[in-house]
């Protein structure tokens, strides 16, 4: 619960960033999805790579 709670405050923190600097509502979607993808997934592909 803790990663996932952590990957959607992760992920409107990208988006705002990417919204800030871009004012595009594409590259503020994939900003935020990104990041909320790899928070979710990070354990897994840390696995995978240790």
């Amino acid at each position: 619960m803790a990663r996932f709670l952590a990957g959607l405050v992760l992920g409107v923190v990208s988006s705002g960033i990417a919204w800030l600097i871009t004012h595009n509502y594409g590259w503020t979607a994939v900003a935020g999805v990104t990041v909320l993808v790899l928070v979710w997934l990070g354990e897994f592909i840390l696995d995978d790579l240790l």
